[in-house]
């Protein structure tokens, strides 16, 4: 019996490696169409970090389909208006994302090489460990020193960097990161229910890996929580002893994840030397006026020489700097090698730019084929093999006393420089047994031996199958610089991709408050309690989004930020506007007892009241919604029946005036010569047209009876 199906570690692969948002952002600047939206909303001094926030608000106004203004009454708008609003749209969230950004990209990059500096004093401390000349005292000392400098910048996050900073830290150096990230991808997988009820939906949050990242934060601050026992950020400043548990985990960690031999060692340096040295670039660019694709091809060819630089060494320490770099396990590494066709790391020895040419160049000089070498590295293919078995098969039979055939003659070398005609019966049987001619076989010896002799003994490759592998170096190469570009990038976008996934989330939940306000109003007098506790859970809900924004905007004291941008997803506007709307109108918690404003110096952002206030301003919205939908469509009815009195009032004067036409025409046409009577005589046409006008003077509004007797 079937009870479910999960998504294998395989298929999650690329996407906890980095979360599809931030492959989604890069993606936007890489397609034509795309260049020209981000572009729109830019001036001609634009820098990376503008870049990346234009981006992620085309990605917000075009893929999540999220909207800041009101839409345009077609009756007035002009396509050219509309084109207007939409820039001005993409512009205001374009502020909104900046905004709400602030210097995250600055502040990742620091964190990102803060931990390099970490991971560099462990790996020195370890490889000083290794040392057999020193003493334990010596080792204690450099265990002391490293636990001195942990503490020290823990007690500094603590203190000076934003709460979410902290937990991104501690998930990234114990290792919950990347771990929380394949949980919720293999929890996503199972079967989820398709049919609800309304009240489970309210409670239950969504999949979280439509919103990994800020699901990813959520899981790692929870489980920070839990495991070093204490309840809030406040409670971590105040109490020594949940830091001395991080840091001593941290340590823990650390010691057990780092390679034992030196050169391990090294490789893992040598990661995070190209770590830092990439983000500096990074760093450089973020602030200064930018080429994208220029960017891109010298943040690449940069990338490309120094992971062509760590392949001529041992292929061993090669796949120690993956792992750091790409911050994969063993198995990881190995799978990706596989994916890009690295079956054997011994073939990665001393191959570079200049062999893989040399050998493309090869393979056009002596029309040698892909195929080809397909061919010699595979046994079932290899022509040449096959024709060798069939001979032994022919020589352990009697078959060569049948067709008189000697061992003499059985041989591939001697019979293959001869005529086929002087072997005929032999080739005959090869021919049938191989499935390939004598030619075929005799061109494939030939590529054999140039392949054997020009690629393997002067060339100095191993085999057949390290050829293939020259032949797709340079595709397997930018495979990889890209997989740890993109990789590192998005450890400097992780904010950019909870706010435009914190966009998302509150915009999806708009339809489930919908369905609720929909059966609260349809309940009956008997049923106010269904109302209450829909209404009960919608402010539960609301509640857990305060908590979260909180948290991500670090924003403790700015209930109006907080919850305007929740508001301000709701109606369809924008933060700016949401946040006044709150600061100024009238609250409807206090509706019918006093028009008071809320203060915020009086509320907290994670408010029952607040969450409350959200619900009672959604509706109203929702109502006015609705009354500019009915006034539309009264407009269109109204619109629907001013042409119906139109084409009434043309029908009026075309029954009134029909047989007044017919007499004034007839009397007209009797004196003229050469007249026929009969054509004035009435006909059963005219009867017909007749009948036709007074059922259709019937029809206009009015008494019928009245109308048929004034046509008369």
């Amino acid at each position: 019996m079937i009870s479910g199906i999960k998504r294998k570690s395989t298929a999650m692969e690329s996407a906890f490696r980095y979360f599809q948002t931030v492959d989604l952002i890069i993606s936007h600047f890489k397609r034509e169409a795309d260049k020209e939206k981000i572009f729109e909303i830019l001036d001609e001094t634009f820098t990376l970090k503008d870049l990346l926030i234009s981006t992620a608000a085309i990605h917000i106004y075009h893929n999540l389909g999220i909207r800041v203004e009101q839409a345009i009454d077609m009756k007035e708008g002009t396509v050219e208006f509309s084109r207007k609003q939409e820039i001005l749209e993409k512009q205001i969230i374009f502020e909104e994302v900046k905004y709400l950004l602030k210097d995250s990209f600055e502040s990742e990059m620091d964190i990102f090489m803060r931990i390099i500096e970490l991971e560099n004093r462990f790996i020195n401390l370890l490889i000083d460990l290794r040392d057999s000349n020193i003493s334990e005292n010596q080792k204690q000392e450099k265990l002391n020193e490293i636990d001195q400098f942990l503490e020290k910048e823990l007690l500094k996050f603590i203190l000076e960097y934003k709460i979410f900073y902290f937990y991104d830290l501690i998930g990234d150096l114990i290792g919950y990161t990347n771990e929380v990230k394949k949980d919720i991808l293999d929890v996503s997988g199972d079967f989820k229910d398709l049919s609800i009820e309304l009240e489970k939906r309210l409670k239950q949050e969504e999949k979280e890996d439509k919103y990994i990242e800020l699901s990813t934060l959520n899981r790692i601050i929870e489980k920070i929580k839990t495991n070093f026992e204490f309840k809030s950020y406040q409670e971590l400043k105040m109490q020594a002893m949940p830091v001395r548990m991080i840091k001593k985990e941290i340590i823990n960690h650390d010691l057990e994840r780092f390679p034992i031999s030196i050169p391990g060692l090294m490789a893992f340096k040598e990661a995070n030397r190209l770590k830092e040295r990439l983000i500096k670039k990074i760093e450089e660019n973020l602030e200064k006026k930018i080429d994208y694709q220029h960017f891109e091809e010298e943040i690449f060819s940069f990338m490309k020489k120094e992971i062509i630089e760590q392949l001529n060494t041992n292929p061993n320490d090669f796949i120690y700097f993956l792992q750091n770099l790409n911050e994969e396990n063993f198995e990881e590494i190995i799978y990706t090698l596989h994916k890009y066709g690295i079956f054997n790391i011994l073939e990665l020895i001393n191959i570079d730019n200049d062999l893989a040419k040399k050998v493309k160049e090869n393979m056009i000089r002596y029309n040698i084929k892909k195929f080809d070498i397909i061919q010699l590295n595979d046994r079932k293919k290899n022509i040449l093999i096959k024709t060798k078995k069939v001979l032994n098969e022919i020589r352990k039979s009697n078959l060569q006393q049948l067709e008189g055939i000697n061992d003499e003659i059985i041989d591939l070398k001697k019979i293959i420089k001869e005529e086929k005609n002087n072997h005929l019966e032999l080739w005959k049987l090869i021919e049938n047994k191989t499935g390939s001619d004598y030619i075929e076989i005799k061109e494939f010896i030939r590529k054999k031996e140039i392949v054997d002799k020009i690629f393997l003994e002067n060339l100095g490759i191993m085999n057949y199958s390290q050829i293939l592998l020259l032949l797709d170096f340079e595709n397997i190469i930018n495979n990889l610089v890209k997989d740890s570009f993109f990789y590192i990038l998005s450890k400097i976008l992780r904010q950019l991709s909870r706010i435009i996934e914190a966009f998302l989330k509150i915009t999806n939940e708009k339809t489930l408050y919908l369905l609720a306000f929909k059966k609260m109003y349809n309940t009956t007098e008997s049923e106010d309690w269904v109302w209450i506790k829909l209404e009960e859970l919608i402010i539960q809900r609301l509640i857990k989004r305060q908590s979260e924004l909180v948290v991500l905007f670090n924003a403790y004291d700015r209930p109006f930020l907080i919850n305007g941008f929740i508001l301000a997803r709701l109606t369809e506007s924008s933060l700016e506007k949401a946040r006044k709307i709150l600061e100024n109108k009238i609250s409807p918690i206090y509706e019918d007892i006093k028009p008071i404003k809320l203060k915020k110096d009086l509320i907290s952002p994670i408010s029952y009241c607040l969450a409350y206030d959200l619900i009672k301003r959604f509706e109203n919205y929702e109502e006015l919604r609705k009354e500019n939908v009915l006034k539309i469509m009264e407009e269109k009815v109204e619109q629907k029946e001013k042409i119906k009195k139109e084409i009434r009032r043309n029908q009026e004067k075309s029954t009134f005036n029909w047989i007044e036409r017919k007499i004034t025409s007839s009397l007209m046409r009797i004196n003229s010569p050469g007249i026929n009577p009969n054509q004035l005589y009435w006909t059963e046409k005219d009867t017909k047209i007749t009948s036709d006008n007074i059922k259709l003077h019937s029809e206009l509004n009015g008494d019928t009876f009245d109308l048929f007797v004034e046509y008369f």
